[in-house]
């Protein structure tokens, strides 16, 4: 489970990260990032009702942060806060599709190599 230090919650964080972040995308997901002063990562996630029911978002956004805690410690000194957005098209993700979305936005933004 990915840490509540990771997190991002407040709608003024994410606010901030879209006015004054870069971004990158995929088929399936966009990532927008702009730096903190925190010294480590926070993810947020926003997935409209497009995508699907309640239990579809859902799902959706616990295998996102099962990847991210995956590639925490590579993103751990990164200070920056992400927010991932879902495109309707992320409906019937699997756990491995989602994995290598995020690895694909991580390589594109320069996190990891």
């Amino acid at each position: 489970m990915l840490q509540a230090q990771h997190r991002l919650r407040e709608n003024r964080d994410f606010r901030r990260v879209f006015q004054r972040g870069k971004s990158v995308a995929t088929g399936r997901l966009v990532m927008y990032w702009s730096e903190n002063r925190l010294g480590t990562f926070r993810v947020g996630f926003s997935i409209s009702k497009k995508v699907g029911n309640a239990v579809t978002r859902n799902r959706l956004k616990r295998l996102l942060r099962e990847c991210f805690r995956r590639y925490g410690e590579k993103l751990a000194h990164a200070g920056v806060d992400l927010v991932v957005i879902v495109r309707p098209t992320a409906s019937g993700m699997t756990f491995a599709d989602a994995e290598a979305e995020v690895l694909l936005l991580l390589k594109r933004a320069k996190f990891v190599v």
